[in-house]
Parts: C-alpha cells; structure tokens; sequence
C-alpha cells in the first residue's frame, strides 16, 4: 500500500504552498471522516512515535514526513481500493494544549494552518483576565517564542504536537482602569459640587 505514496505525485506548480510545504510528524493527528454513517470511521487517529498511524480498514501506514498532498491523495486511492462508496475525507491537526487565560485550557485539536487566535477560538477565548498580546509558545517547558502575533499562521512559526500556548494576564492597568477612572470622575464631580455649594 506504501508504493502508492511513492506514485502518486502532485503536480509543483498546482500546490498551494502552506499545503505543499505540511508534512506530518510524531503526535499529529488525521481527523477521518466518512459521508456514509455506515461506515463508523469517524475519528482522530494520531501518528506515533515512529511515524505510524492505524488506520481503519487500512491498518499502519508509515506517514510521518510525507507531504500532505501527497498523502491524502494516496488515503483516497487506497480507501477507493477497500470501498465501494470512497467518501471518506482527511485532514491533518495538530495537538497543542492552550494554557494560561483562556476559557477552556487543555488539549485541543486544531488545524495546522489557524492562526494562534483560531487556536484561541478553540479554547473559546480570552479570559476577562486574559490578554491576547501576551502569547507565548513553549515547547517541552522551554520558551520558544514571546509576544507571538496573534495572526501568525502555525505552519509559520513552525508549532507542532505537544507544543503549549500561554495566554498570559492583563495588567493591573488594564484590568481596572475603567473602574479607576470612574471613581477618579466621581470625585471630580463631587469636589465640584461641593466647591459650588461652598
């Protein structure tokens, strides 16, 4: 079943290159889904240590490193092989756990093209306490990367499976300003009114 990765190529110039450039590695995941309920396919599958990933029906296939085009062309050719009704779709995803200020921390699913903020979205938003300028990535406990733009692409600042994003605090500033600047109004207003009356 592995010859057909090898058969299979895309042509260079039809490729989008954020798609031509993906190649999955060690604890990413191929989201399946099938169009026929029948079939009972649907699910995460994660690629293991070695570059494995099970696949129903098509059992281990070797993927870590193939690049995605290729990959997913070659899952349907095989699939078409084991189905009469092949519609089954693919896509990859990353695992990144989401920490820090966010509504729902923890591991999260997510494709590797979002940006972080669509990695934000899945662990649906910012906080109250929350600042979404205050992105880190770390990455087995070691910073990687600080302040990260929000809008950065996850392919371009190379985030793989098991890396984290932080979600860092508001400042004191900004969390309470309004209220300051509310009470500071309040007594402007009071000390006017009373400097009137006097």
């Amino acid at each position: 079943m592995l010859a057909l990765l090898a058969v299979l190529a895309w042509p260079a110039g039809a490729q989008d290159p954020d798609v031509a450039a993906l190649v999955l590695r060690p604890g990413d995941v191929i989201d399946v889904r099938s169009v026929d309920p029948a079939l009972k396919m649907e699910g995460g599958y994660m690629v293991s240590e070695r570059g494995i990933v099970v696949l129903p029906l098509l059992g281990e296939l070797h993927v870590a490193g193939v690049p995605w085009r290729l990959l997913s062309d070659s899952l349907r050719v095989l699939y078409a092989q084991q189905l009469r009704r092949p519609m089954v779709e693919f896509w990859p995803k990353r695992r990144v756990t989401v920490l820090g200020h966010v509504n729902r921390p923890g591991i999260h699913l997510v494709d590797p093209f979002a940006s972080l903020a669509g990695v934000i979205a899945a662990a649906e938003g910012v906080s109250p306490e929350g600042d979404i300028r205050r992105l880190r990535v770390l990455r087995e406990g070691r910073l990687i990367f600080e302040r990260a733009p929000a809008e950065a692409k996850l392919t371009a600042l190379d985030i793989v499976s098991g890396d984290e994003v932080f979600v860092g605090r508001r400042s004191w500033w900004d969390q309470y300003s309004s209220v300051v600047v509310g009470a500071l109004i309040s007594a402007t207003a009071l000390l006017v009114s009373v400097g009137r009356g006097a």
